[in-house]
Order: structure tokens, then sequence, then C-alpha cells
């Protein structure tokens, strides 16, 4: 009689926690049981997870042979004393903690984002069928037609690292005699081969036959200003150029004007020549050989550079100090899940 009892108590017991699992499953929201990671208090999905992975894959695999890549059991087979399911799962993890930091700090910064995987799914979604209705009306749309979900993930968060780094940089003061001592620490990299000075004169090709009295001007040694009063029609302009810094735009179509340039004498004269749509002759005003970029000249790059490495500090900093909880069986079933898929495709 007693045995049934504690039987009967032992069996209620049970039912009661498997009542109250249910009860807390169902109370549970759909993402939570996703997720795999909580880094700084925020969730990692298992998909967004998912993602992070198979962005590293390529490079991990081409640290191995193509016969063990190639090999079924590749991601859990032992090498050096580590499985490339390991490696990639630590890349992915430093990632993402990357990543949360980012997220976490600009938030604190006031910088109005939504990172969680949810959110940016829906902003994909959106994004998607926005530029699928410019295609189809014939609108203009620059870029992709569409991203896939792992371009876009890496897109946002890319654009979010942007955003929370010139906020950073903004915070770093940097004093001139800072400046002025990483100018003389660094003087070798501001040293050139070759510098030029060069008035340009320069117009649409149709007004090229312009240029020929304009050359004579030139050659006369009449000033700038002189020029473009009787040159109306051309535009007259001073530019130095040396071999740090060619001037040769963002598409390199100026590329030429360079080339030409680092070859002539203090003095002399252009041949005529062409540059995207344009007409140009060129007067070397002056050159030096083997000089170095005055400080005012540089002193804007620098600070700039300055300020970025000290906010690469702050972030970097905020990433060690990162409190990430790991569920560590749901990471490694994640990992293997995709990796197995994307192996048997």
């Amino acid at each position: 009689m007693r045995k049934k009892y504690i039987v009967n108590i032992v069996f209620g017991i049970v039912l009661l926690l498997l009542a109250g699992l249910i009860f807390y499953l169902r109370l549970r929201k759909p993402e939570e049981l996703r997720t795999v990671m909580e880094i700084n208090g925020q969730e990692v999905a298992k998909e967004e997870y998912q993602i992070v992975i198979k962005r590293y894959q390529a490079q991990v695999k081409s640290q191995y042979s193509t016969e063990e890549a190639n090999q079924k059991d590749f991601w859990t087979t032992e090498k050096d004393g580590r499985t490339p399911l390991a490696v990639i799962m630590s890349l992915a993890e430093e990632d993402l903690i990357q990543k949360k930091t980012a997220a976490s700090m600009a938030k604190e910064k006031g910088i109005d984002a939504d990172m969680d995987y949810t959110s940016i799914k829906a902003s994909l979604e959106k994004e998607n069928t926005s530029r699928s209705g410019k295609e189809d009306s014939g609108n203009v749309m620059y870029g992709l037609s569409s991203y896939t979900e792992g371009d876009y993930y890496q897109y946002v968060y890319t654009e979010l690292e942007a955003q929370l780094m010139e906020v950073l940089k903004k915070e770093q003061d940097i004093t001139r005699e800072e400046l002025e001592a990483a100018y003389q620490e660094s003087r070798d990299a501001y040293s050139y081969e070759t510098g030029v000075t060069m008035l340009i004169a320069e117009t649409k090709s149709e007004n090229a036959a312009l240029l020929q009295d304009a050359v004579k001007a030139m050659e006369e040694g009449k000033s700038r200003e002189e020029l473009t009063e009787v040159f109306p029609d051309i535009s007259f302009y001073e530019l130095e150029m040396n071999t740090l810094d060619t001037q040769e735009g963002k598409s390199g179509v100026y590329s030429i004007r360079w080339i030409l340039a680092s070859a002539m004498r203090e003095g002399e004269i252009s041949q005529l020549f062409t540059a995207g749509q344009n007409s140009l002759v060129m007067k070397c005003l002056k050159r030096e050989d083997d000089g170095v970029l005055p400080f005012d000249r540089i002193e804007g790059t620098l600070k700039s550079q300055m300020q970025t490495k000290k906010a690469s500090s702050v972030i970097e900093n905020e990433v060690k100090k990162a409190e990430v909880k790991e569920k560590r069986s749901r990471l490694e079933a994640a990992a293997k899940e995709i990796l197995l898929q994307q192996q048997d495709e």
C-alpha cells in the first residue's frame, strides 16, 4: 500500500513537471526558441548565426587541401588539434561580438537602427519589394536589383559601423601638438619622388581650337586671372600633383594628366590632350624632386587617421568587455545544419 502511494506521488510530480514545461514553452516567443547566443543582452537567432557561418565557409575551406575540403566528414575531422567546425564557429562568434557590440554602442550614441534578426529580415523584404517595383516600372535603380539575405545582413551592419565610427571620431580630441608629433615621426610616409604645380586650361572638346590661342597667351606669361578674362569659355586652374597624390579622380579619367605632368620641366607647356569629354593643355609652374608634403597639406588627413585609430580603440575595448552567453549545443547544431546542407548542394 505504501509502495503504491509513493509511485502515485512520483507519477504526479512528473505530470506536474511536464505540464509546467509545456506551459513554459507555450509562453515563450518563437524567436526565443531560435536563440543560440546572447551578446550584451541582444539575442542572436539561429538563422542569423547561420548567415555568419556561411560567410566564413570559403575562408575556412581555403586553409585546407581540396581533397580534405571535399571529404564528407571534413567539418568534424580534427587537424592540428582542432576541427574546421571549431575554427568556423570561433570566427563566427568573433564576428557577431563585433557586430552586436557596435549595435549596442550605436544605440547608446542615439543612432536609430533595429539590428535584431527579425527587424533586419523585415527590412530586407521591404527593400527587395521596393527594388522590384522600380525595376518593373522602369525607374532608375542604383546597385543590385535585389539583395540576398547574407549580403543585406552584411550591408546593414557595415552601414551601422560606419555611422558609429563617424560619431566616435568626432568625440576624439586631437591637439595640434599631437598632430605635429605624429607628422615628425612619420615624415618618410609623406615624402615623394616627383612633385609639380601645373597651370591647366580645360574646356569642352568642341572648344579645343580656343586652346591654341590660350597656349600663346600662356607662353607670354599671362596670369590665370588674365587668361580667364580673355578666354571665358576655358577653365583655368592651378593643381599640385605628386607621386603620393596624382589627382586622377575617382574614375581615373585624369590619369593622363599626371602621366604628362610628371615628365615636364618648369616652364614647359604640353601638347593638347583629352581627358574624358574635355580637351586640356598644361604649363608646368614648378617642379620639385625628392620632396616632402608640408604639415599644413596633410594636417586634415592626419587628424582623420588619428581620430579613426582612437575610435577603433574605443570599439575594441568595448568588444573585449562584451557579455556573451552561449548555448553551445544549439550553436554547434546550427553550424552543422547549415554546413552539411551547403556540402550536399
